[in-house]
């Protein structure tokens, strides 16, 4: 029996984590009566072998699982992958409520750093665990786990949740599915809106503070089908893009939260349909709006008129990144067609935007995190230095960015 699964947004803190659970494993077997070498929990980096399928490895471990241990912090509600995680088991919970209608209890928070705000799912859980220890309440396990002088209060933490998931153990929720599909999964913590209202009103806790506006302009893989192209680069929506395959199997629209929740912003993704309403909203919230571009969207007729029609008028993005994967071989064959394309499209943006925030051809995933990581640090402090993004870089001219060209 798998007791627990510890779901956690990886960071700085994975050394601390990594600690409380195997300490967390150790006290479990205890209290269950289990054999040392007995295996209790999951923990992604830690139980996942190389080259094995990690996503379907979740699957498996959270479809069976008896409790999920979610480790509150400012970074695990900013995080797309945490948040499928969430999702995966709620629908456990749900799938046979209890008699008097509520779901399965096997969802166990804990506080690893106190976040600022808790999305809507997980305000309605109750997270006290009768630990007495005010230094957890206030600051949460992580102090716990920093602070020697804190040894005796850890360690009766760590009997208190270990009590708590042998209990739920005995009523688990029932089997999940093995069979979903991790990618398509719509995180609890920041749904996805598609259809012609995702461009509206933004939810409260992103009218105001430092939040990102994720544009992605690519094609569906209808769209691609139209125009020849390999649609295995992307899926029914336009966000489930995903440029870096096989390489980096994940749409590129996880990789680029990550890089912003590193930094301390809150994402929100749109297609290219809501592109203007976006730039409309973050000018009048002072956010920053980073377009990500398929260079192949130009070649669908309807994605290309627009962005001919934002390109003409004033309003413009704060950053763009023009991802031409080196590992995408038909992208490659066809790459000086498609600059061509970017600048006859998107040319007044080009012009418009300096050579720090505008990068013309993304290569490889870990550039795109690299390149996107400057862009955002150089987004906030334009942001603190004169309370706008955007600054004219001074009249003359400017030879264009180097672009190492792939193979």
């Amino acid at each position: 029996m798998l007791y627990f699964f510890l779901s956690y947004a990886r960071g700085p803190d994975d050394l601390f984590v990594r600690r409380f659970y195997n300490d967390l494993c150790s006290e479990v077997r205890v209290h269950a009566g289990l054999d040392r070498d007995a295996e209790v929990g999951f923990l992604d980096n830690h139980n996942i072998e190389p080259g094995q399928n990690w996503p379907q490895a979740l699957v498996n471990a959270i479809s069976e699982c008896s409790c999920f241990l979610a480790l509150y912090s400012p970074a695990y509600f900013l995080s797309q992958p945490c948040g499928k995680e969430w999702t995966m088991f709620e629908m456990r919970s749900r799938a046979a409520p209890r008699d008097d209608g509520m779901p399965v209890n096997g969802l166990i928070p804990v506080v690893w750093l106190p976040p600022r705000e808790l999305p809507d799912v997980a305000k309605v859980v109750h997270y006290d665990l009768d630990v007495q220890e005010e230094d957890y309440r206030r600051r949460g396990l992580r102090q716990l786990l920093r602070l020697q002088r804190m040894h005796d209060a850890y360690i009766d933490f760590l009997s208190t949740v270990a009590e708590r998931i042998v209990a739920a153990a005995g009523t688990p929720p029932p089997r999940g599915s093995t069979q979903l599909d991790f990618e398509r999964l719509e995180s609890a913590f920041h749904p996805v809106k598609t259809g012609p209202d995702a461009g509206g009103e933004l939810p409260p806790r992103f009218g105001t503070g430092q939040t990102i506006h994720f544009v992605i302009a690519a094609p569906s893989s209808t769209d691609a089908a139209g125009i020849e192209r390999d649609a295995g680069f992307y899926g029914e929506d336009p966000l489930d893009w995903a440029p870096f395959r096989p390489v980096q199997a994940r749409p590129l629209r996880e990789y680029a939260q990550k890089v912003a929740s590193e930094l301390g912003f809150e994402s929100l993704f749109t297609g290219l349909e809501h592109l203007g309403d976006r730039v409309k909203v973050a000018q009048q919230h002072n956010h920053v709006v980073v377009l990500l571009v398929d260079p192949w969207s130009a070649d669908v007729p309807a994605h290309r008129d627009l962005l001919l029609e934002y390109d003409h008028h004033r309003e413009h993005v704060s950053a763009m990144l023009v991802v031409m994967s080196a590992g995408d071989v038909q992208t490659q064959e066809h790459s000086g067609r498609l600059a061509g394309l970017m600048h006859d499209t998107l040319g007044n943006s080009e012009r418009r935007l300096d050579e720090v925030m505008l990068r013309r051809s993304v290569l490889t995933g870990p550039s795109f995190e690299a390149d996107l990581a400057v862009v955002l640090a150089e987004a906030r402090n334009r942001l603190v230095a004169d309370g706008r993004v955007f600054r004219r870089p001074p009249p003359g001219h400017y030879a264009p960015r180097p672009i190492l060209e792939g193979p």
